[in-house]
């Protein structure tokens, strides 16, 4: 065997991998990517198992098996689609092994991102999109677009700090809840303020987290759709309990 080439593989499928989950992908889609990988060059007996925390995989039944460690789990669909892209492109024979681990590694240390103030902005507009659906009033309506971009922008900036987890869905809940309520005394909105607390509300809501839940459990991986509807279901218990908070206090 070509000890050279089977360490630039291993080492390309497992960046491929960790970059896919680490962005929030299925595991279902991992392991596919993985195993595609390595049937295209020459590895048809590979073997891969993958969690939210760490990826098992190894080449062969001859080949060691290599573990690696997930620290922090995030949602990129970018770097999906790139990865995505690069899997194709080396299963078609476009690029080279060592051109896909280039290309992975470019990907990895990338830091191009959304500016912060876009993702408020487009917050702000999610926010009023709902509040329209839930049937709201146009006093209602600079409250929820303010509500919804302040809780967003609590929960990206807390997260960015690495704080622990459900603590920043749950001040960003509490803050934007006390903006609805507020809000609806200064403008003496009579009828109910659900809508607005509603729309506001839905930028924060794991939406990705339980979609990647849901595929899992179609592609049969009950451990990985555990964990992630158990995660959703904190973090949603987290963002009622910020409502429900300042709810009573005001």
């Amino acid at each position: 065997m070509d000890s050279t080439k089977d360490k630039l593989t291993i080492q390309a499928i497992l960046l491929a991998g960790k970059i896919l989950l680490s962005s929030g992908a299925e595991v279902s889609r991992v392991e596919d990517t993985m195993r595609r990988m390595a049937i295209c060059m020459g590895y048809y007996h590979s073997q891969g198992y993958v969690i939210n925390v760490f990826i098992n995989f190894s080449l062969s039944e001859e080949h060691d098996t290599r573990i690696l460690r997930i620290d922090k789990n995030i949602t990129n669909l970018l770097k999906i689609y790139q990865v995505n892209s690069i899997s194709r492109q080396l299963t078609s024979n476009h690029i080279s092994i060592e051109e896909a681990y280039q290309q992975l590694s470019n990907i990895e240390h990338s830091t191009v991102s959304i500016s912060l103030w876009k993702k408020v902005v487009a917050a702000g507009i999610i926010s009023l999109c709902f509040l329209y659906l839930q049937g709201g009033t146009w006093p209602e309506m600079l409250t929820t677009l303010i509500a919804g971009a302040t809780g967003f922008c609590i929960v990206e900036f807390m997260q960015s700090k690495s704080l622990t987890m459900f603590i920043p869905e749950f001040v960003g809940s509490f803050v934007l809840g006390a903006i609805i309520i507020l809000g609806s005394h200064i403008f003496h909105i009579e009828n109910t303020f659900g809508p607005a607390m509603i729309a506001s509300v839905m930028p924060i809501v794991p939406g990705v987290l339980i979609t990647t839940a849901i595929q899992d459990l179609f592609a049969r991986h009950m451990l990985m759709f555990t964990a992630k509807f158990l995660e959703a279901l904190v973090i949603a218990f987290a963002i009622g309990s910020g409502i429900a908070i300042a709810y009573v206090t005001f």
